[in-house]
């Protein structure tokens, strides 16, 4: 009920306001928790409220803390266990937003050496992880490829909830790109909206194109924001999102994983 509320409000105009009064709200509903959370730790620089509500839909510091390093380290794991010959490493995330995933990649991967960069189209955002997150890389992308990267240039690249707000011509395009920027027989982590996600899905037709393993979106909304939604059958992604990769497999990391998206892993070929 609360995507066909937001789809009637943006088609009357008053997703701003709408977005607006949400913003607001979470800020007054979190206020207290948050400056307890900034308290205990005083060396943790958090994002403004703006550009964490514009990436997550949260002004939650403690969420973004906690939730940040469950699933940062969901991923770190997989790229040492799916890359175990790699002793120094190159590691970029595509979209890395505010930063609550990468801050956090130096310390979990720090036996590896790693290299990490962080990539958004958000010039803002780019500009606060490079003024609070000291040894990463962060560089400017556009909401279209390319990113600012030689070819074969990062031993793994991961995404989260970055395809689940682009449209079906981006994800081919973005795929492309990411393989570009890989090394031969490099690792790709993408989460996408899968099975969890049909409440977004709205109209019948949406329903029956999804059941028919045919990417959906909800292109009403601005591309890239967190409203503009996509929803991806298991099916449509072997298929067509990871069509040039090869190993291609559905990664199921249990409930304390606390992740909802589908997480999916492939190799660029060799030669």
């Amino acid at each position: 009920m609360k995507y066909h509320i937001l789809s009637a409000t943006r088609s009357l105009g008053l997703l701003p306001m709408f977005d607006r009064m949400a913003f607001l709200r979470k800020r007054a509903v979190t206020a207290r928790s948050n400056r307890a959370f900034t308290a205990r730790h005083p060396d943790f620089a958090v994002p403004p409220a703006d550009l964490a509500f514009d990436a997550y839909n949260k002004v939650d510091w403690a969420d973004y803390h906690d939730l940040g390093l469950v699933h940062a380290g969901l991923f770190a794991r997989l790229i040492r266990e799916r890359l175990p010959d790699a002793p120094v490493m190159r590691v970029l995330e595509w979209g890395c937003g505010p930063g609550r995933l990468i801050r956090h990649m130096p310390a979990l991967l720090a036996d590896r050496a790693p290299q990490v960069i962080g990539t958004d189209y958000n010039a803002a955002t780019i500009d606060w992880c490079r003024a609070h997150l000291p040894g990463i890389d962060f560089l400017l992308n556009g909401l279209a490829p390319p990113l600012p990267l030689p070819d074969n240039s990062v031993d793994a690249v991961y995404n989260f909830s970055v395809f689940t707000h682009l449209s079906a011509e981006m994800h081919r395009d973005w795929t492309a790109e990411l393989h570009r920027v890989l090394r031969p027989g490099g690792l790709m982590i993408a989460t996408t909206h899968g099975d969890h996600y049909r409440y977004l899905l709205t109209r019948r037709e949406e329903t029956d194109a999804y059941a028919r393993g045919e990417i959906v979106t909800q292109s009403h909304f601005a591309e890239g924001k967190k409203w503009y939604f996509a929803i991806h059958p298991p099916v449509w992604v072997r298929n067509h999102l990871l069509a040039a990769f090869e190993r291609v497999e559905q990664i199921r990391p249990g409930p304390k994983a606390r992740m909802t998206q589908d997480i999916w892993i492939g190799y660029k070929p060799h030669g």
